[in-house]
């Protein structure tokens, strides 16, 4: 059976929709990658089937390569807020509950919770701290 850009396009379609409802990440690349692959194909329709699947296959490793780390990123919300107008964080003080060092995070309290802390230099429990950013739910802090 000779795969034309329909099938490409409904296989790229089912894989997106794969990604949307299971954690990891994997399939969406794959799924841009039959869709790339239903662009060629409809504009080359010449194209082989075996030249069809080396194509999908260059490209599923392309995306991986090109764009995991960027959507990870989009998709786990991670994004740093320093410097922001409406950064209610940055500039702040907290109070360290549990000892925070390079590599190793601590605990700060911050407005009545506990966040998780990051710091370039130890920071021994009840010093106090300035919030320099966050980035999801850990502060990144520096000396006072």
């Amino acid at each position: 059976m000779q795969m034309t850009p329909i099938y490409w396009l409904a296989l790229g379609i089912v894989l997106i929709i794969i990604e949307v409802m299971t954690p990891g990440l994997v399939s969406i690349f794959f799924g841009l990658a039959a869709l790339t692959v239903a662009v060629v194909t409809w504009l080359a329709p010449a194209l082989g089937q075996g030249w069809q699947w080396i194509g999908f296959s260059v490209f599923s490793v392309l995306y991986i390569f090109l764009l995991r780390k960027s959507l990870k990123k989009v998709f786990n919300g991670e994004r740093e807020v320093s410097g922001s107008p409406s950064d209610e964080f940055s500039g702040k003080l907290a109070v360290v509950v549990e000892a925070v060092a390079p590599n190793k995070p601590g605990r700060v309290e911050f407005c009545g919770t506990n966040w998780t802390a990051e710091a370039e230099t130890v920071f021994p429990a009840g010093a106090t701290v300035r919030i320099r950013s966050r980035s999801n739910l850990t502060l990144k802090v520096e000396a006072v």
